[in-house]
């Protein structure tokens, strides 16, 4: 099964207007991202007003030793609380956050946050325990234990908090990268789905005992306020959306294609699905109603561009999951949720694209080139297609590139032979003197300069393109990428 094409050879008028829009959304992208991170800082900036305002700021100068130790606990508890409600709202797949940063940058800005965190809680604990033990006239090395006994069996809701600042620590370690690579993806989905329970049991010991959270009707307005907001968005754009969305399309699988060793591609029909916001060179979270599939969703991008009638996926064999789509029947039914990411031709500027790919990473470049061709948004001979594989078997996708450059009058070059350590081209058989990767792609695309560039591939390869589209003079500002790492 393969798509139909029907192009339109890119004419000036069809041009200028996909610039237009793209100049017209990375304004709105700017705004919006200003006004996001105005409102991150402000509800900061409050949360520590609110603090010195009610009385912390003489606790911290003037107080004893103890009322010290014990304010530092009760701010770091305040900061930590709106530091972990802005986590969750990034993690929250709000369209608007998505549109402006692209969800692997908001998740990035996620894990950072829960770097700040998750030390201000251990602070807040340790500070709370070593000042009310002070308080008390505990002394020793076991004073902090004697302390947090108490406190956990007195009755109030520190225990809840304390199973909640124990799912935040799990949380963390498991964030760090080398516990990544040995977990696999579906047991760090599940562990991280915990920080949701740890946010609901840290909330009754902030209102039962935590008077910095209701101090007065304004403060108990503004952490309600949060509160509310952050629910409301984790249960409408992760649940709520996503189910609405799967039942009103009902997605059923139609055939599964094998492309290359190791390589499938899964086609879906459905209803309505010229309403479903999906754009060429976005995700979704993919989750098929078979066994020992349904459990986890896997984020993968669309392979052809979206024509309302039908979706498709190219997956390559990474795991068990990924193989056993080579295994689904005609007329599975299919969940989803999405569509994610900002890697769009939208935000495009310029009117030579370059497009580069490298394994599976094909697959959003693939959409991205077809609607171009189809929709004639780039004129004859502006886009050019680097597409790089350690070997010709590993050139998933190769027809329907060759077809697509060729009905739009653009150029494609593959990139084929082993990998070289330090760079992301092939090895350079000339034997003349080594050329940097740089001097080498601008040799391949002339005028690289001009060019907006997208990129998908592996972690390491998509480092060293982003390096040397650097180096040849494009800006940081033309390189778009988008990265699934976990």
């Amino acid at each position: 099964m393969s798509t139909t094409i029907a192009p339109h050879r890119g004419t000036p008028s069809r041009v200028r207007r996909a610039l237009r829009a793209g100049a017209d959304f990375r304004r709105w992208q700017a705004r919006t991202g200003d006004l996001l991170e105005t409102l991150a800082i402000a509800s900061l900036l409050a949360v520590v007003a609110q603090f010195l305002l009610g009385g912390g700021s003489h606790d911290l100068v003037a107080g004893t030793s103890s009322t010290t130790l014990i304010a530092v606990g009760r701010l770091t508890g305040l900061v930590a609380m709106d530091l972990l409600l802005i986590q969750l709202l990034l993690a929250a797949r709000v369209p608007c956050i998505d549109r402006v940063y692209g969800m692997d940058r908001a998740l990035k800005a996620h894990r950072i946050l829960g770097r700040i965190t998750v030390p201000l809680v251990l602070v807040h604990v340790g500070a709370i325990v070593i000042g009310y033990a002070a308080r008390d006239d505990l002394h020793g090395p076991f004073a902090p234990v004697v302390e947090s006994f108490r406190l956990l069996t007195g009755g109030s809701d520190l225990l809840f908090a304390f199973i909640a600042t124990a799912l935040l620590v799990v949380i963390a370690v498991t964030s760090v990268s080398i516990a990544r690579r040995r977990l696999s993806y579906e047991w760090w989905h599940l562990v991280h789905l915990t920080a949701y329970a740890a946010v609901v049991l840290a909330v009754p010991h902030e209102l039962s005992i935590g008077s910095d959270f209701t101090t007065s009707q304004w403060v108990r307005t503004y952490w309600w306020t949060l509160f509310v907001i952050v629910a409301a968005s984790v249960l409408w754009w992760r649940v709520l959306v996503p189910v609405a969305r799967s039942l009103r399309h009902d997605l059923r699988v139609t055939d599964v294609v094998e492309e290359a060793p190791g390589v499938w591609s899964v086609w879906m029909k459905g209803r309505h699905l010229d309403r479903l916001p999906v754009r060429a060179g976005q995700y979704l979270n993919w989750r098929f109603v078979s066994p020992r599939l349904l459990a986890t969703a896997h984020p993968w991008s669309i392979s052809s561009a979206p024509d309302g009638r039908r979706l498709r996926i190219t997956v390559r064999e990474l795991g068990d999951h990924s193989s056993r789509l080579a295994h689904l029947r005609p007329g599975t039914r299919v969940l989803f949720e999405g569509p994610y990411g900002a890697f769009t031709s939208r935000q495009r500027v310029r009117r030579r694209v370059l497009l580069l790919a490298a394994g599976i990473g094909v697959t959003p470049v693939r959409s991205i080139l077809e609607e171009l061709v189809r929709h004639g948004h780039a004129g004859p001979g502006d886009v050019t297609v680097v597409y790089r594989a350690n070997d010709e078997s590993q050139l998933a996708l190769r027809d329907e590139l060759e077809h697509l450059t060729a009905v739009g009058g653009h150029q494609l070059l593959l990139l084929v032979g082993p990998p070289v350590g330090g760079s992301w081209l092939p090895p350079d058989h000339s034997g003349g003197r080594p050329v940097p990767d740089a001097e080498r792609l601008a040799e391949l695309v002339p005028d690289l300069r001009r060019h907006e560039a997208y990129l998908c591939g592996p972690g390491g390869w998509m480092n060293l393109v982003h390096r040397s589209l650097l180096e040849g003079g494009i800006p940081k500002a033309h390189i778009h990428d988008e990265r699934f790492s976990w």
